[in-house]
């Protein structure tokens, strides 16, 4: 029940494409979000694999190994490569048991065109409010049932909560 209430309260603050001022994520929402691309897959894995396509991401770094998401991945993009060392796209599916900072420090390859995917947000939503106040994050979009989170040093810091 208390999902529900949360799905509702969060629809009534979030916005679709006509709300979004910045053009890197009105472009990311309109051509990658509301793309009619469907993997037939569960909400955010359906994101996660537009997202892949989007950015044509060729490798990416799974903090928790999930060997059905692996599988998934690869039946769709059989070119990605799942490479710990990796900076470019980053999947965590839970921020329970996950220190986000420390595997930010280990990964000395985070560079500007870097993303973070946190699935789950909902089960810890104050650790999400922790982490898109952090200065290095500069653009971050709260899907209800995702995270996402960009560095994108040429952006004004901006949060964003979008319907799917």
């Amino acid at each position: 029940m208390y999902r529900f209430f949360s799905h509702l309260k969060f629809l009534s603050k979030a916005t679709n494409e006509h709300g979004v001022h910045s053009p890197f994520v009105y472009a990311f929402v309109t051509k990658c979000l509301y793309s009619k691309t469907k993997f037939n897959v569960s909400k955010t894995v359906n994101v996660l694999l537009k997202m892949l396509d989007y950015f044509n991401i060729q490798k990416i770094h799974l903090v928790n190994e999930n060997a059905t998401l692996s599988k998934t991945i690869n039946e769709q993009f059989d070119t990605i490569e799942f490479d710990n060392s990796s900076a470019d796209f980053i999947y965590i599916n839970t921020l329970k048991n996950v220190d986000i900072y420390s595997v930010l420090l280990k990964n000395k390859a985070i560079h500007n065109e870097s993303i973070i995917f946190i699935d789950c947000i909902i089960e810890d939503r104050e650790l999400w409010n922790t982490l898109i106040k952090n200065e290095k994050f500069t653009v971050s979009i709260n899907l209800f049932y995702c995270g996402i989170l960009f560095f994108r040093r040429e952006q004004v810091k901006e949060d964003f909560k979008i319907r799917i």
